[in-house]
């Protein structure tokens, strides 16, 4: 029995795109990132991929109808730029080998679409309260580190590896000779969801997948979001306790991240 599958409900009409992926993980920046792109771009929804390596639950939606856990797969058809393929979901595997798994499947998708680059979006916890998050960057190489920089990306930091499928679709994509980088958003690491961090990494993949973003929705999620860093940095200036060993701080913890 196939335990991870992709279906296409409709054929790609795309021409060396780029492939965008982000899933669900800390602070939800990944998929926050990629579905916000598919939903305010023209992007069309062209299949999903299903596997059983992915969390025992079914989501609930508004309207009190039942959805199975998937990873949606959209298509931007565009002129003049560079087509573009997202994935976004919201979840990944339970187990390393189910990680594994997923992501042969999609570097299966990869080479069907004959893509041109690979993009994994992510979060980075650091435990700490984050006001200004960087937005810091890994590649396959060295050569457009320059040219990323210009979009915001740091690449002086401390990131010693990328869990999940973020970190293996950039590892498989060198190991297959695709030109790729994973852009990670600064985050505490315990908030659900950090919309702060989100609209800073979007910035940043804006400029590399050249797209024009509207981030009116964002703008007072991310007020929210910053008056609660508010009031925990208050309670921890007020609450003085002793520092937790692997409380997730950068340099390689549990913590730092990852995708």
């Amino acid at each position: 029995m196939e335990t991870t599958r992709i279906e296409i409900e409709q054929e790609f009409d795309t021409e060396k795109p780029i492939f965008l992926e982000g899933l669900a993980g800390i602070g939800h920046i990944g998929r926050n990132v990629v579905s916000y792109i598919a939903e305010h771009t023209e992007s069309e929804r062209v299949g999903a991929i299903y596997s059983h390596h992915f969390p025992p639950f079914t989501m609930v939606n508004e309207d009190k109808t039942v959805k199975t856990i998937r990873n949606e797969i959209y298509q931007l058809k565009r002129d003049g730029k560079q087509d573009v393929v997202l994935l976004e979901g919201n979840a990944q595997a339970n187990t390393p080998e189910g990680h594994h798994e997923v992501a042969e499947k999609l570097m299966g998708l990869v080479d069907d679409i004959e893509a041109s680059q690979i993009i994994t979006v992510g979060g980075y916890g650091t435990g700490d309260v984050v006001e200004d998050p960087s937005v810091f960057g890994v590649t396959t190489s060295t050569e457009k580190q320059e040219k990323h920089s210009d979009a915001g990306i740091e690449f002086d930091h401390d990131v010693g590896q990328i869990v999940g499928v973020s970190g293996l679709l950039l590892g498989m994509g060198e190991e297959r000779g695709y030109e790729g980088i994973c852009v990670l958003g600064e985050t505490p690491g315990f908030l659900l969801s950090d919309p702060k961090s989100t609209e800073e990494v979007l910035k940043a993949v804006e400029q590399l997948i050249e797209v024009d973003l509207n981030y009116s929705e964002l703008d007072e999620k991310v007020e929210e979001s910053q008056d609660i860093l508010k009031k925990v940095q208050n309670l921890k200036k007020n609450s003085p306790s002793p520092k937790q060993e692997n409380q997730g701080q950068s340099g390689g913890n549990d913590l730092g991240y990852i995708g």
